[in-house]
């Protein structure tokens, strides 16, 4: 199983994956809102887009789907319980189901309400375990519930299913905001030393991607 981040350099700084078989070649679109970027991924790579799945139903999530569907024939997946937000849901998941794409790719699905009512990540066993976590957990943080969710539900969701993963688990969320999430964490807690370390590791990777643009500007 191969997954591959896409960072399409929105304003809500987002992340696309595509989910791979080796064997096959068959892929599954999670929350493909830059899809011009998600199929032109997937083909430079050799793959071909199946499914699409939503974790949630928000716009910057599912913004994506009728063109991407309508450029491969893919299938939609998504929360049986978000088929009135999200159109053209092909198949309807709940907690327990399996994704299966190509051979090798078998993806638990997790019922995981809070930061909307009908969220799902995705669980990848195996020797390298992963998290496909939409809007629900991200580095150094959690997510909101201002639009649609409720936080004792994402309260349980964190005391149900999260703390018992194991810390072998990789963790892919929806959106890129570990700068943020630290600055707030040291806000709150000011001594907290593991958050001013990757603080401090951040703004370091941050300097070192603007100088390479930078220089990638100046060479074009």
């Amino acid at each position: 199983m191969i997954i591959e981040r896409l960072w399409p350099d929105n304003a809500w700084r987002n992340f696309h994956y595509l989910v791979a078989c080796e064997t096959t070649g068959e892929a599954l679109a999670v929350d493909p809102l830059d899809w011009e970027l998600v199929l032109r991924t997937a083909r430079a790579r050799g793959w071909d887009v199946t499914h699409i799945l939503n974790t949630h139903e928000h716009r910057d999530h599912t913004g994506g789907n009728a063109a991407l569907q309508a450029a491969t024939g893919a299938r939609v997946l998504a929360h049986a319980g978000a088929g009135a937000k999200i159109a053209g849901i092909d198949r309807g998941l709940r907690e327990g189901d399996i994704v299966r794409i190509g051979r090798n790719v078998e993806l638990e699905c997790l019922d995981t309400p809070g930061h909307t009512r009908a969220h799902l990540c995705l669980l990848a066993h195996g020797d390298t375990p992963a998290l496909l976590c939409g809007d629900t957990l991200f580095n150094a943080g959690a997510g909101n519930c201002h639009n649609g969710g409720d936080p004792e539900l994402l309260f349980d969701t964190f005391e149900r299913r999260f703390s018992r993963l194991s810390d072998a688990v990789a963790v892919h969320p929806g959106h890129d905001y570990l700068a943020r999430n630290l600055a707030f964490t040291l806000e709150v807690e000011p001594d907290n030393a593991a958050a001013a370390r990757s603080e401090e590791h951040t703004s370091e990777l941050q300097s070192q991607f603007r100088i390479s643009y930078a220089v990638f500007c100046l060479k074009k």
